[in-house]
């Protein structure tokens, strides 16, 4: 299985699967998108979406002009309707439910005042736990064999660069994921089942890709990957036999 990121300003990534495809957010042009998994839009089961924020959900009107059905939790399907006028397809949440050869379960975390989900995603490869916007995870996913994280590691509350007057610091903080908030969640999902953790949407200003990904590989079993996420970046799954 693979995993490619589509995005440059905004949030787009892809699963690939075998003859499959799932991609995760709206948030960066079509033909960015159509361009990183080589024009095969016959392959994609769908994309699953996480929040309405325009990084993320901007493209939405594209990928359906594609046939692309866009999956959300009911919750954020009422926000895409009412400020996108777009119907997804709306999915209960902590309900597993099917998206092609994939099954998907989403999950409210927190963002603000925004409704966000993370998602537990299995495929024929492995299991997936995908949390990004998110001031902190609400459930506990430590007994849940995760092979493959992509998780939100925002910022780190020493390395912040916004004056604590201005409005983006309260949603920084309450709807980014802090360093050391994602190193106690990576800390649970940690096991002889844990193969990937990918960091994504790191801020370009509060965020740090080198120290993040050593204080991060400090606390997984040598032989996890640890990686950051950025445009272009393609990365090859693998389970292992044990």
């Amino acid at each position: 299985m693979r995993t490619i990121n589509t995005g440059s300003s905004g949030n787009g990534y892809a699963l690939i699967s075998g003859e499959d495809i799932l991609l995760l957010e709206c948030g960066v042009p079509a033909k960015e998108m159509l361009k990183a998994i080589d024009y095969q839009t016959s392959m994609v089961n769908g994309c699953i979406l996480s929040h309405i924020h325009g990084d993320h959900a901007g493209y939405i009107k594209q990928y359906m002009q594609y046939g692309i059905k866009v999956y959300t939790s009911d919750e954020v399907e009422t926000d895409v309707e009412t400020v996108m006028g777009e119907k997804t397809i709306g999915l209960q949440r902590m309900k597993r439910q099917k998206i092609g050869s994939f099954e998907v379960v989403p999950f409210h975390v927190p963002h603000g005042e925004t409704e966000c989900d993370g998602w537990l995603i299995d495929t024929p490869d492995g299991r997936i736990l995908f949390i990004t916007d998110a001031e902190y995870c609400p459930y506990d996913f430590s007994k849940m064999h995760i092979n493959y994280g992509l998780i939100e590691c925002n910022y780190a509350e020493d390395y912040i660069r916004i004056e604590d007057s201005s409005p983006k610091y309260n949603h920084v903080l309450t709807g980014h994921m802090e360093l050391e908030t994602c190193k106690r969640l990576i800390q649970k999902i940690n096991s002889v089942s844990l193969r990937s953790i990918g960091l994504i949407h790191l801020s370009a200003y509060n965020g740090n890709p080198v120290r993040f990904t050593e204080e991060i590989q400090e606390i997984v079993d040598c032989d996890v990957d640890v990686w950051v996420a950025e445009k272009g970046t393609e990365k090859e799954f693998r389970l292992m036999p044990f």
